[in-house]
């Protein structure tokens, strides 16, 4: 081999990776020399945000490349003072220059080496970040101490900053994490704070933290098997674990059809809204689906104009209570029905949907042909907990042979609660059911699923391509609305295993009973400053601050009844 150019004086000894043996000098020379990975990485983590040492794919001119740019209006153009990287150069001026740059290299390769000690370091600063979170006492204040003007004012840099520090909006990882413990976290909502009871987001058990850093290190894709080759049996198998426990199938049943490339028990999503959505979506695409020996393609070949039309339809709607989840509106819209495509039938006194009024209204729409995609009824609605009756809406829902869905979102989970199970009296004869994972189920956001009851139902919105979700596969995305999704199964699938049906639920019936008894000590407070506006079903309670001046009234009828102008003061003062 030729002779080597000489190193620099102020350059590693011989011994050092850059200047020994294969050096890189050496790689500059020799391209055609197979690259090699070192065997460690000197990267001190946060605290040093460049490694001491560069490795060999360091080997492009230093200086910042020129970029093309044409005349656009609002976007900089590339200056004539930069490095024209056109030219050749020898190795040693490259290796001098190289090493003079380093720290302004826009590389960020090193992020993605990381020792254990650089992870380490950064987990021990998350721990005590997260600690303080979840232990040290957040002050109460009458009002919220930041107003949303105040907050946005944190955020309001729109522009992407350089990597390199040498310009001044470079950061480190420690630099970086001070500056969202400050204005995110220090601030944030503090949801598994005893005080914060008015809302559906709650504390989690401690498992599902590390169970989430050990999700975002395998960073699976599941939608499909070639980037999730076992999540995408564990999904499945969690589907089927609930599947039983509200359709309660044989062994022979979920043998048969958990694992059956082309047949789905259901689909995880990332929440409620999409699991409303898929399952209005199945629901439509079965009720005009193809019929080749008339020609006609089904509506998600040939759309929702031609479909009603070959079925003599004059439109369809979707059906259910007043206090059904706004994600319907979303799905009427989606599906080409328009708010107007959601028909909303009053609630009794206790806020469970009217069955006369059902049955009158779907046998008028039936009269005038209008199609009834879904009856739906909610277990556990939004506002108060509040469980339609089921087993009589799911009667008449396969008299008229209509699809019957149950939003089980906030009360899917009474299923493991031996002494409230019952209410969902009926639930095992829908078509299709949602629950939320990151509701009553104990997982962190962002995990909900849709539950089907046939097999065959998830055919009817199954897509497939050539390079993915193929043809015979069990690539679960074939069933999903939503594409790549994070392998989030892997939480319920730990909630089920570690909670139990006897811990899920023990927290259920506990949850359900503190309700019972903070309604009683309500309707028994002496100054009869708040009234129940309901019994609860499960465990939400909704109540109100009444004004002294109108107790009497409220609680008595002293005075004739509440005024719609005094009702709403009442509501305008407990809002505040």
């Amino acid at each position: 081999m030729s002779s080597s150019p000489p190193i620099p004086v102020d350059a590693p000894s011989a011994s050092h990776p850059i200047a020994g043996k294969d050096t890189l000098l050496d790689k500059f020379q020799d391209r055609l020399r197979p690259p090699h990975t070192p065997d460690s990485d000197v990267d001190e983590g946060f605290e040093d945000d460049f490694p001491d040492e560069f490795p060999f794919w360091y080997g492009g001119a230093s200086g910042v490349q020129r970029i093309e740019r044409r005349d656009t209006p609002g976007l900089s153009t590339a200056s004539d003072d930069e490095t024209d990287v056109s030219g050749e150069t020898d190795a040693e001026t490259l290796l001098n220059e190289r090493r003079e740059t380093y720290r302004d290299h826009d590389s960020v390769l090193h992020y993605f080496i990381a020792t254990h000690q650089s992870e380490k370091m950064l987990d021990e600063y998350l721990d005590g970040i997260i600690h303080a979170f979840l232990n040290e006492p957040a002050p109460v204040f009458a009002a919220h101490a930041e107003t949303p003007e105040t907050l946005q004012a944190k955020f309001g840099k729109s522009n992407v900053p350089n990597r390199r520090q040498s310009v001044g909006d470079g950061a480190s990882v420690e630099t970086y994490l001070q500056q969202v413990k400050s204005n995110v976290i220090d601030k944030a909502t503090r949801v598994s704070s005893p005080k914060m009871i008015g809302h559906m987001t709650t504390a989690l058990p401690y498992f599902h933290r590390p169970l989430a850093r050990l999700l975002a290190a395998m960073n699976q894709n599941v939608v499909k098997i070639e980037t999730a080759s076992t999540m995408t049996f564990l999904e499945r198998q969690t589907i089927a674990m609930l599947h039983r426990e509200f359709y309660s199938g044989d062994d022979p049943f979920y043998e048969t059809y958990m694992h059956h490339p082309e047949h789905s028990l259901g689909v995880f999503t990332s929440g409620g809204t999409i699991a409303n959505v898929t399952a209005m979506w199945s629901a439509r695409n079965r009720a005009l689906r193809p019929r080749p020996e008339a020609g006609f393609k089904g509506v998600e070949r040939e759309g929702l104009f031609r479909a009603l039309k070959h079925y003599g339809y004059e439109g369809a709607v979707i059906v259910g209570s007043k206090l059904m989840h706004y994600s319907f509106k979303k799905a009427a819209d989606l599906l080409g029905l328009g708010d107007d495509g959601l028909v909303l039938i009053p609630t009794d006194e206790g806020f469970g949907m009217r069955m006369d009024l059902l049955r009158e209204k779907v046998e008028e729409l039936i009269e005038n042909r209008i199609l009834v995609i879904a009856i739906v009824g909610v277990a556990g609605t939004t506002e108060t907990g509040s469980i339609d009756p089921l087993l009589p809406i799911s009667t008449f829902a396969r008299k008229n042979s209509i699809h019957f869905h149950v939003d089980a979102a906030w009360g899917g989970p009474l299923i493991f609660s031996l002494e409230h199970r019952q209410k969902l009296l009926g639930i095992e004869n829908a078509d299709t059911i949602t629950v939320d994972g990151h509701k009553q189920l104990y997982t962190p956001m962002g995990l909900g699923l849709l539950l089907m009851r046939d097999p065959n139902l998830g055919n009817h919105i199954r897509k497939t391509a050539n390079y993915i979700i193929r043809t015979g596969s069990v690539d679960l995305g074939r069933y999903t609305l939503e594409g790549s999704r994070p392998a989030t199964s892997l939480h319920l699938h730990a909630s089920l295993h570690l909670l139990g049906r006897d811990g899920i639920g023990a927290l259920i019936t506990r949850s359900a009973t503190l309700v019972r008894q903070l309604a009683a000590r309500i309707q028994g407070w002496p100054t009869r400053a708040f009234q129940c506006l309901h019994e609860p079903a499960t465990n939400i309670l909704l109540y109100r601050f009444v004004p002294s001046y109108l107790r009497d009234k409220v609680f008595e009828g002293v005075g004739g009844e509440v005024t719609e102008e005094e009702d709403e003061r009442i509501g305008e003062v407990t809002r505040r």
